[in-house]
């Protein structure tokens, strides 16, 4: 039995009409041109956020990790080397470790906003807590942040003192990282 009747249900693997077949790349075109505006604001996001006026944006008066770190030889020196930001210490170059960072910085931020974290209490409670937690992270992860710029195999040994020189080419056979003897170059541990 045929379908005679133009007015009928057609199937749902019937061949549509041409004026259908126009939305396929018309659809395609705005899902393309949508996707790329998503990509777009995403980078932006990440890039925004790795910046160090966003970083200051909370810790500036609200301790002296900012007045440390802008004191240190990470943000000026002698060699004219380009300043490592926050972002390059604090946050991975890898998306997933970098996107769960994120998640989880974003948890402070949330306790600033409620209070839980405020100037009277930052040093004396917060900082301590949140020290230890880099320190464990850097210690976990091989310092992993400081080898983007610092390459054990390629420093000049000759040119460090006896004593650095020693150390940095047996750090790694004493199961030493970075953290281990450079804790607090570009903020003070707390007490």
């Amino acid at each position: 039995m045929t379908l005679s009747n133009p007015q009928q249900k057609k199937s749902l693997w019937s061949k549509p009409s041409k004026k259908w077949l126009l939305g396929i790349p018309i659809g395609g075109f705005l899902a393309f041109i949508l996707g790329a505006i998503a990509l777009g604001g995403f980078h932006y996001g990440m890039t925004y956020t790795n910046n160090n006026d966003f970083c200051y944006g909370c810790h500036v008066g609200m301790d002296t990790i900012v007045e440390e770190y802008e004191a240190s030889p990470h943000f000026t020196n002698t060699r004219g080397v380009v300043a490592a930001t926050c972002s390059d210490c604090h946050v991975p170059q890898e998306f997933f470790p970098k996107m769960a960072l994120k998640i989880g910085a974003s948890v402070d931020i949330i306790h600033m906003i409620t209070g839980k974290i405020n100037l009277e209490n930052f040093e004396s409670e917060h900082r301590p807590r949140l020290a230890e937690r880099v320190t464990h992270e850097f210690k976990e992860n091989d310092s992993k942040q400081c080898r983007y710029c610092h390459d054990v195999t390629t420093m000049d040994f000759e040119n460090q003192s006896r004593n650095a020189s020693r150390r940095h080419q047996t750090m790694e056979a004493r199961g030493l990282t970075c953290i281990d003897c450079h804790a607090g170059i570009a903020h003070k541990l707390p007490e």
